[in-house]
């Protein structure tokens, strides 16, 4: 077994700016977390929980949740949303890596939205996440694993190792506005990771302008690959989808690749 990694993607760059992003706030996940958390009618648990985005709905909806994420930054602006909206008193928010977390205690539902597993580069370290998720799930309970199906002819274009990106500007509270553009930096095809970059380029209210780079790498997983590794950590796989929709994988490639599992029976 190799020594553990260090998780290096360091959110302070784009943490001014993630809420406000509509790619983000306007995903279809939101719902379907929201509803499956109110058909498992239990705790949940949600993994790389960030600033919130998919915890505060359920939250307001009155059900009790966890959000665990190493970043304090995120945590911070997650703990005032909810104290914002007054729904913090069955909210329990933790600091901690993903890998290796003990709460004391089961859920119904555990989630890890928005590729927050593939920053985990390694199976040793993907394998520790998944044994710590089964300690916490809860018999009959559900897990929830969101991956990107990978699109290998948009990982190999090597046009994309320049800015690219046609998205349109957004507003921020302070009136700026911001632009969001890509880089994939390099693609490490042997281990199945890619370095990337999203810059967002800022024009401020007084005219200044300003360019901010969040760096991250990220390890895509195929769909077999994926079941195996889940089937390996002692889950059954029940459902995979290509949308949050629950539509057939494969049906708008590449889509998504949205695996829910639950403890496999001994």
């Amino acid at each position: 077994m190799t020594a553990r990694q260090t998780l290096k993607d360091d959110y302070s760059a784009s943490v001014e700016f993630y809420d406000f992003v509509p790619a983000y706030s306007q995903r279809e996940d939101i719902a379907s977390y929201l509803r499956l958390a109110k058909e498992t009618g239990g705790t949940v648990l949600e993994l790389g929980c960030g600033t919130g985005r998919t915890l505060l709905p359920i939250a307001m909806a009155g059900i009790p949740i966890a959000g665990l994420d190493s970043s304090p930054a995120m945590l911070e602006i997650c703990s005032r949303r909810l104290i914002e909206a007054a729904c913090s008193e069955k909210t329990d928010l933790v600091l901690s890596d993903m890998r290796d977390f003990d709460l004391g205690r089961k859920f119904n539902l555990i989630t890890v939205p928005f590729r927050a597993f593939q920053h985990l580069e390694t199976a040793e370290d993907q394998l520790a996440c998944l044994s710590s998720v089964r300690r916490h799930l809860a018999g009959g309970g559900l897990f929830v694993l969101d991956l990107f199906n990978p699109d290998m002819q948009r990982i190999m274009d090597i046009s994309n190792r320049k800015e690219y990106g046609n998205e349109e500007p957004f507003l921020i509270p302070d009136g700026s506005t911001v632009t969001r553009r890509f880089r994939t930096v390099d693609v490490d095809l042997p281990n199945q990771i890619m370095d990337c970059e999203i810059i967002y380029h800022i024009e401020r209210p007084d005219g200044s302008t300003d360019r901010k780079v969040h760096s991250f790498r990220m390890r895509w997983l195929f769909r077999w690959e994926a079941e195996h590794l889940l089937e390996r950590a002692g889950f059954s796989v029940v459902e995979v989808a290509g949308d949050h929709r629950g539509s057939p994988f494969g049906t708008d490639w590449p889509g998504e690749l949205i695996l829910k599992a639950v403890v496999t029976e001994i």
